[in-house]
């Protein structure tokens, strides 16, 4: 093989593995950077984990082309506090706002939402179990439907959720009370979490994040 095909060779992989993951952070570093926009105050980076304000929304430049957005969401206290991913237009506030939420002091999370926006209200819905933290939240629009996987300890949850609408691309994270988030990932792909995944119906709970 000449070097020149050799070149061609490494330089197609190296485009396969960008568009494969295109974006992720893992904020081992002391201050957000530029490629994070905050839409609604205020996110940081400590102890190596994103965390931010009651109701803070930042977007990842680099995922704009995306549809697929996943953390690590880790409980830190018992208070009303929940980690989101947001998938879509988000500097324009027309994104999906996917988030699982602990309210119960209890110290797990015991809801999930499909909101709109920045927690703009949608469904809120009780979990079929409650789940550990750390906790690991996927979620992938298909088409107008909103895909979220929710991986733990106490194993895997998939709900779906129909928004009658398309969001666009791009990737996000959201923060309220003492949550942190971790080893973001983005990317573009097909709809494979949407096997097996429960239409989510109200509970008739109430979300306490929306009280204050």
């Amino acid at each position: 093989m000449t070097q020149m095909k050799k070149i061609l060779l490494l330089g197609a992989a190296l485009l396969c593995a960008t568009s494969a993951m295109a974006a992720r952070d893992g904020f081992n570093r002391s201050r957000l950077g530029n490629n994070w926009v905050q839409t609604d105050p205020t996110l940081s980076i400590a102890n190596d984990q994103l965390v931010g304000t009651a109701l803070a929304l930042g977007y990842d430049q680099k995922s704009s082309n995306d549809n697929k957005v996943s953390a690590t969401v880790y409980l830190n206290g018992t208070d009303t506090e929940y980690g989101a991913v947001a998938v879509g237009d988000v500097a324009s506030g027309t994104n999906a706002f996917v988030k699982i939420q602990e309210q119960n002091a209890d110290g797990v999370f015991e809801y999930g939402a499909f909101y709109i926006g920045d927690n703009g209200g949608g469904n809120f819905f009780a979990l079929s179990s409650t789940v550990p933290s750390p906790a690991r939240l996927v979620v992938t629009m298909c088409g107008t439907t909103a895909v979220m996987k929710i991986t733990s300890s106490a194993g895997t949850q998939k709900y779906k959720y129909d928004y009658g609408t398309s969001v666009g691309t791009g990737g996000g994270l959201g923060t309220y009370g003492n949550i942190s988030l971790d080893n973001y990932a983005s990317n573009s792909t097909t709809c494979t979490d949407a096997e097996g995944a429960k239409w989510v119906t109200p509970s008739g709970a109430k979300d306490l994040s929306l009280a204050k």
